[in-house]
């Protein structure tokens, strides 16, 4: 292995990058040759990935981080670090490389809290777990993680982040670009024709799947309701949708971001109850009206509903995460968002399950070689920040 400090932007190196999103179900990794030298095109090139789904314990911990005590944060900060250090294992041997030939990790990590508003407390904060030693130390690789503190600490929301990779791969000369991630959250990062980094618009939206998948555990008996098949069969509950809508979230001008806190098990039980004892129909119509939600929300936040202007007509919405497999989420987008083409991102050559994992391994790199990839027009910081923190390996 190269050591880390002989990092050059002239010549291309191998990074993992590692993301564990809200749905909590569990990492994803991705192996990736990247090179991008001064006043020169980003390029990129996907050599391996690797999915690794959570054991059945984990995940429901983490899917109610409020009720950790002290001590399971602890121990699900290296049961976390474990399962990211073996996703990283599993993309190099994928990519048919050995760990040797790795210069540097980035790892996102498993968010358990996201107040950056300090709305809990009266101080802004974020947490995000999966131990950075333990990934070091089961790699021998540098590992890059903790993203978001930085920002927060410059007055921001420490989210998204993402955007920064957004407007170097997807930022068109002539046309509007919109893309749309549907993570548990959703988020979409406005990129105009050939705009600079200042230009990017970005925020949460709302909920993406994560009511859907809390709804399909409840109902389904299922980690998620297949291909939409339940939300298409349904009947959306327009006064359901309606009050569900005027969550003070929606309407908050942008900057913003959220997650579990504000749209997990709570928020269902609130907007959806009563969740037992339903007839088929009924299940299903909650599940439209679920799906609802997340296109709703994202369709008026295209229009200007959190304080930015509309996005023209003519932009192109490329969409990626789990949600793009969901038909209704989808066929709900392409009306709500006519005459605007909702297309998946694979038609532009990413694979939509891996691109946040890629988009943290761009983000590892650009932050190790000095680069400050926050962009305050999005997160809200007072200045541009280089996020992150380097653990070394023996």
């Amino acid at each position: 292995m190269r050591a880390f400090t002989d990092l050059e932007p002239t010549e291309p190196v191998v990074v993992i990058g590692l993301m564990s999103g809200t749905s909590a179900d569990g990492v994803d990794a991705a192996c990736v040759r990247l090179s991008h030298p001064p006043g020169q095109p980003f390029e990129w090139e996907l050599l391996g990935s690797a999915v690794a789904s959570y054991p059945g314990s984990l995940a429901d911990a983490l899917l109610a981080p409020e009720t950790l005590a002290l001590p399971d944060v602890a121990r699900l900060n290296i049961e976390v670090g474990v399962a990211l250090a073996e996703a990283a294992a599993a993309a190099a041997a994928q990519a048919r490389l050995s760990l040797d030939d790795i210069t540097l990790i980035g790892s996102h990590g498993q968010t358990v809290w996201h107040d950056p508003d300090g709305a809990v407390g009266g101080v802004g904060a974020t947490l995000q777990i999966g131990e950075p030693a333990e990934i070091a130390e089961r790699t021998g690789c540098p590992v890059w993680s903790d993203f978001r503190t930085a920002d927060v600490a410059a007055g921001g929301q420490g989210a998204p982040l993402v955007p920064y990779v957004d407007w170097l791969l997807f930022t068109h000369p002539d046309r509007w670009t919109v893309c749309l991630n549907l993570g548990g959250i959703a988020n979409l990062t406005v990129l105009p024709p050939g705009g600079e980094r200042g230009d990017v618009i970005a925020f949460d939206t709302g909920p993406g799947n994560m009511v859907l998948d809390e709804l399909a555990r409840r109902l389904l008996g299922s980690d998620r309701d297949d291909d939409g098949a339940a939300a298409s069969r349904g009947t959306v509950d327009v006064r359901r949708l309606q009050t569900a809508l005027a969550d003070a979230y929606f309407s908050r001008p942008a900057p913003k971001s959220t997650g579990r806190e504000a749209f997990g098990a709570p928020f269902v039980e609130h907007h959806f109850a009563p969740l037992e004892n339903l007839s088929a129909d009924e299940t299903d119509d909650r599940m439209a009206t679920a799906a609802a939600l997340t296109v709703e929300s994202v369709g008026a936040a295209l229009d200007g509903s959190a304080g930015t202007a509309r996005v023209p007509e003519d932009a192109t919405i490329l969409v990626s995460g789990g949600g793009r497999k969901n038909g209704a989420l989808m066929a709900g987008l392409a009306e709500r968002c006519r005459p605007r083409p909702v297309i998946a991102i694979e038609e532009r050559g990413m694979d939509g399950d891996l691109k946040e994992a890629i988009a943290f391994a761009i983000l590892a790199y650009e932050s190790a070689l000095g680069r400050r990839v926050n962009l305050p027009s999005v997160t809200g910081a007072k200045h541009a920040v280089r996020c992150g923190k380097l653990t070394l390996p023996r």
